[in-house]
């Protein structure tokens, strides 16, 4: 076997330009399906990262959704409710939270009224009209606008430095700021200090987070805090319960993107039986340069299977050399991608086994047949022609 490597190796050598311009289709192809697959499993892994928080092993969350009649409770879990989840076997404590970190209000403006919604302001924040982008922690009146609140209140008119009411309490206006077309923010920042103590208590409770013993059955626990919520909640009337299952959207949306990077990858791949093609070319023209070789090597006792064997690999360290160059190039490609990527792309494992694997069989699917040709010629034809 190692013999009939060699050889292979030493004919591919012989024809370097020639064989060369054969594996470029293949790395071409190769390279590219690396380069998908790694955008694709880094997507994904950031996918898995970002939602990594809803993952832990020792939590689960409780969700509570208002029924639709009842628009306007603003009920969720209790005090009470929390120490009924903690009371179940192997919940270690219980955590009371809002999917929804705004406070919902409303705001007047010299007498004229409109709903809000309201949180504290990020460290620093972009304004569109205002000289700060950050509030004064030693002036809780001030406050910043999104500009649909301020043409709500102020129509035309400047809203800077104009005292607007909310829940009984006068702020003024610092700055106001825009709300992108992709993106959410709240109608209204106030200071830190000020939302917790002003509006921190107004915003419903919706989420418990569980968060249950080492040795605790997850699944199990759920299906008890749920019965106890529909018996116990002090909200049950006006609500529902139930486990929130982000495990599950997780795993369907990556399953959903391994799909599409698979066929993307696939139709990238389609190059790769172009190269084939090209291959198979190769080798016929090998074999008939090498009518004399294979005449001598029949009359010395090689057997038909040994004259195919011989073409068959050629066939296929020339795809797997193809192979190898692409993996390469690949990795160098994700390299440069990676610099414009707003996420890392992942070369992994599977990726690069991959790649070989359907470049070998490129090789032996497209050689095959030259090589059987080679392996039925004749002996007395190839002897006549010499």
């Amino acid at each position: 076997m190692f013999d009939k490597f060699s050889i292979a190796l030493k004919s591919i050598g012989k024809n370097k330009n020639r064989n060369f311009l054969t594996m470029l289709g293949i790395i071409i192809g190769i390279s590219s399906v690396i380069c998908i697959l790694a955008i694709g499993d880094g997507f994904t892994h950031r996918i898995n990262t970002e939602s990594g928080g809803h993952n832990d092993k020792n939590r689960f969350s409780l969700d509570y959704t208002p029924k639709a009649a009842d628009e306007n409770t603003n009920n969720g879990f209790t005090n009470n409710d929390a120490y009924i989840l903690e009371n179940i076997s192997g919940v270690d404590h219980v955590k009371l939270t809002s999917s929804y970190g705004d406070s919902d209000g409303s705001v007047s403006y010299n007498g004229k009224k409109t709903t809000m919604s309201l949180n504290k302001a990020p460290k620093k924040l972009k304004l569109s009209k205002g000289k700060v982008n950050s509030l004064d922690p030693d002036d809780p009146s001030g406050v910043f606008i999104s500009s649909d609140l301020a043409s709500r209140l102020f129509k035309n008119k400047s809203p800077l430095n104009k005292a607007v009411i909310v829940s009984d309490n006068t702020f003024i206006v610092k700055g106001v700021y825009r709300i992108g077309d992709m993106e959410y923010k709240p109608d209204m920042y106030v200071s830190k200090s000020v939302f917790k103590e002003l509006f921190a208590d107004q915003i419903i409770q919706d989420e418990a987070k569980i968060y249950v013993t080492s040795s605790a059955n997850k699944k199990k626990i759920g299906k008890i805090a749920v019965e106890k919520m529909k018996k116990f909640g002090e909200n049950k009337q006006t609500g529902k319960y139930k486990v929130l299952k982000p495990d599950a959207m997780t795993k369907s949306f990556t399953k959903i993107l391994n799909y599409v990077t698979y066929f993307v990858a696939f139709v990238a791949g389609i190059s790769l039986l172009i190269a084939g093609i090209g291959v198979m070319n190769v080798m016929y023209i090998t074999v008939s340069e090498r009518r004399k070789e294979i005449g001598i090597r029949r009359a010395f006792g090689a057997t038909s299977s040994d004259i195919r064997n011989q073409f068959l690999i050629e066939s296929v360290v020339l795809c797997m050399i193809g192979g190898i160059v692409g993996i390469l190039m690949g990795y160098l490609f994700v390299s440069l991608i990676n610099l414009f990527l707003p996420f890392k792309a992942i070369i992994t494992i599977y990726a690069v086994i991959i790649s070989l694997s359907v470049s070998t069989a490129v090789g032996l699917v497209f050689g095959y047949i030259p090589s059987n040709k080679a392996a039925k010629s004749p002996l007395v034809g190839l002897l006549k022609e010499e």
